[in-house]
């Protein structure tokens, strides 16, 4: 994810069409038992996504007694985006920042309650451009992403021969008293500059003794994690990402938590790592600057 270094999204649930509203009793009563069951299971299941993504919505961001985003759950606390709104089958949740002045947050929560879920690989907002012209500020440029978010399964299994080292461990102490001799310049470029710069709990693959990937906490809440992930530009494309990635969800300090994985919908080599993992596509996220 990318905010100070990932992005961003605020609260507000809206359910979608395909929502607990989404069956009417009376229909219902002239189902087959079958047919009922079925609903009642995809029912469930689509609020289930929905607490799912509020968990994630609760991981990534910090709120202010008016549900209002002061800033991203990260240990920058960088300030995020003004709006963002992220999607899954069971509907919408939007996210403003506390500086929006209180006519346009008003008008945001009313278009994105008419969004539908966003859970698609390949949504976009109907209001995207309305979206843009309620932030716009003196004619200037409003900017806006789209995004894809992931989540962990209970269990993973990622087979990779690379060695990794985590922090909190002594040979994660050994590894940070080295940190200048050990960080490639393209992850020095990427903003590793010092031991404080990979964000705890991580998980580091090496290769001959240099480190190729890191997998950090980017954001943290009191119920999920969301891991942000780093590879050496030259080592690329090998799975060192993957099992950097893999390693990190095995980190004692991540247990029993739920764990997230985010990313560009134009960054390709994120989506081979959530191939690689076997991660569960939850929705698609927008977010303006």
């Amino acid at each position: 994810m990318a905010g100070s270094r990932y992005a961003a999204y605020r609260p507000r649930i809206i359910p979608g069409p395909r929502g607990l509203r989404a069956v009417p009793i009376r229909r219902v009563a002239s189902l087959s038992q079958t047919a009922i069951w079925d609903t009642v299971v995809a029912v469930t299941a689509t609020t289930r996504e929905l607490e799912v993504l509020e968990l994630h919505r609760q991981t990534a961001f910090t709120f202010d007694e008016r549900c209002r985003m002061t800033h991203e759950s990260a240990p920058d606390r960088s300030r995020g985006t003004r709006f963002s709104l992220a999607g899954c089958r069971g509907g919408n949740l939007a996210v403003i920042r506390d500086d929006v002045p209180d006519l346009a947050a008003r008008e945001l929560e009313r278009l994105a309650a008419e969004e539908p879920p966003m859970f698609s690989p390949q949504a976009v907002p109907v209001h995207l451009e309305d979206f843009r012209a309620l932030l716009g500020v003196d004619g200037s440029v409003v900017e806006h992403g789209l995004g894809l978010l992931w989540v962990f399964p209970a269990a993973l299994t990622y087979v990779h021969d690379v060695h990794l080292v985590w922090s909190g461990t002594s040979e994660g102490h050994l590894l940070l008293a080295r940190f200048a001799d050990a960080m490639p310049e393209s992850l020095v470029d990427r903003g590793f500059r010092r031991p404080t710069d990979i964000w705890e709990p991580w998980c580091v693959a090496l290769v001959d003794d240099q480190v190729a990937s890191i997998a950090e906490t980017v954001r943290t809440g009191p119920g999920g994690a969301e891991v942000g992930v780093d590879t050496d530009v030259g080592l690329r494309g090998l799975g060192l990402g993957a099992a950097a990635t893999a390693g990190w969800s095995t980190h004692p300090d991540l247990d029993r938590l739920r764990l997230f994985y985010s990313t560009t919908r134009e960054n390709t080599s994120s989506r081979r790592l959530t191939d690689r993992l076997g991660l569960r596509f939850l929705g698609s996220t927008f977010a303006v600057s």
